[in-house]
């Protein structure tokens, strides 16, 4: 499993990650509007807005997403710890164990863009992404 950071920004991740990739000598190597969900009914004001960004550095990965034009980005609610695990049985029983007196913000599901991934605030107050890899998926 990895570790990645994801944070969340009330409508400059494109400008915050593109400083950060420049100041971590790193490059973009991931970017996805909101108008270009699939499945999924954008607001207007929010369909340039970026769904998820990653800049990957030497040493890390670091992603990012605007929040919707309907929800306050306030210190304590913009990141979430991100595991990725290779296989989806190990990913649904992570996600199980988390969201075990937590709370669900996402059930663990399939998506158009990996076999499975859902969201959780755990029993600690902590925000968690669980997914399994996306790369190679097609």
């Amino acid at each position: 499993m990895n570790l990645k950071v994801h944070l969340v920004f009330a409508g400059n991740c494109e400008e915050a990650l593109t400083f950060y990739k420049e100041v971590l000598g790193g490059e973009i190597s991931f970017i996805f509007r909101k108008k270009e969900e699939k499945g999924v009914t954008v607001a207007d004001v929010d369909k340039e807005k970026i769904s998820h960004m990653v800049v990957k550095t030497p040493h890390f990965e670091l992603a990012g997403e605007d929040a919707d034009s309907c929800s306050k980005v306030i210190a304590g609610n913009n990141n979430k710890l991100v595991l990725v695990y290779q296989e989806v049985e190990e990913c649904r029983e992570a996600y199980n164990k988390y969201a075990a007196n937590g709370t669900v913000t996402m059930p663990f599901e399939k998506t158009f863009f990996c076999d499975g991934m859902g969201e959780v605030t755990d029993k600690y107050g902590i925000s968690w992404l669980i997914m399994v890899t996306d790369e190679g998926y097609e």
